[in-house]
C-alpha cells in the first residue's frame, strides 16, 4: 500500500521543482547496496525516511537532535573510516542534506577536493528552512525567516575542483546521480526541488 502511495506521490508536479518522491525513487534505483549514506535533519531526512528503498546500505543519522549541517561532515568521516581498511576502500560514501544543512558547511566540500574524497553528495535545494516553515504552518503562524538566498551550489562544486550537476527536471534524476557516484572525487548533484511536496 505505502509503495502504491509513494508512485502517487511522485506523480505531483510544481512550477517550483521536483517532488522528493521522484528524487529518492530515482535515488532507490541506482544506490550501490554496500553505499554508506549519511542523512542530515530536516524535510530532506523525513522524505529519504518516507521514500527511500534501503537495501543493504548503512545509514548514518543524528538522531534528529537538530544537528543541522551533520550529513556532509558525516560523510567525510565516513569516507575516512572506510580508508582504513582495504576491503572497504572503494565503499561508495553518498551523503544527503537540505540547502540550509549543506549550507552551514559549505566550504568543506574545499576540504574533500583537498583530500581527493571520493564521495557524493545530493542535495534537495528548496530555497528555504522547509521543516522550520511546515512547523510554523501547523502553528498556524505566518511563515517567518525561513526563505534563504543560496549559491549556484553545483556550480560552487565546479570552481572548487569537484563535479557539480544541478537537476531540475525528473528525468534528469537517475543520469545525474550515476555520474555523480561513479566520478572519481567530490561531486554533487543540486536537485531544485518544491519544500511542499515532501
Amino acid at each position: 500500500q505505502w509503495r502504491e502511495e509513494k508512485q502517487q506521490r511522485a506523480m505531483r508536479e510544481s512550477d517550483t521543482g521536483l517532488n522528493s518522491a521522484s528524487v529518492f525513487a530515482a535515488f532507490s534505483e541506482v544506490c550501490p547496496d554496500n553505499a554508506v549514506i549519511a542523512v542530515d535533519v530536516g524535510n530532506n531526512t523525513y522524505s529519504f525516511g518516507r521514500y527511500f528503498e534501503c537495501s543493504k546500505q548503512s545509514i548514518l543519522m543524528s538522531g534528529y537532535l537538530g544537528s543541522i549541517g551533520f550529513g556532509f561532515p558525516a560523510a567525510m568521516g565516513a569516507w575516512a573510516a572506510t580508508q582504513v581498511f582495504d576491503e572497504h576502500k572503494n565503499r561508495p560514501v553518498i551523503s544527503i542534506s537540505g540547502d540550509g544543512g549543506f549550507g552551514q558547511y559549505l566550504a568543506e566540500f574545499t576540504t574533500a577536493v583537498k583530500y581527493s574524497m571520493n564521495m557524493t553528495h545530493i542535495l534537495l535545494n528548496n530555497s528555504e528552512l522547509g521543516k522550520i516553515s511546515k512547523e510554523q504552518r501547523a502553528g498556524n503562524w505566518k511563515v517567518w525567516q525561513t526563505s534563504l538566498h543560496n549559491p549556484a551550489f553545483a556550480g560552487f562544486a565546479e570552481s572548487s575542483g569537484g563535479l557539480g550537476i544541478r537537476v531540475t527536471e525528473k528525468e534528469q534524476l537517475i543520469d545525474a546521480i550515476q555520474k555523480a557516484i561513479a566520478y572519481e572525487g567530490p561531486a554533487l548533484v543540486e536537485i531544485i526541488t518544491d519544500p511542499e511536496l515532501i
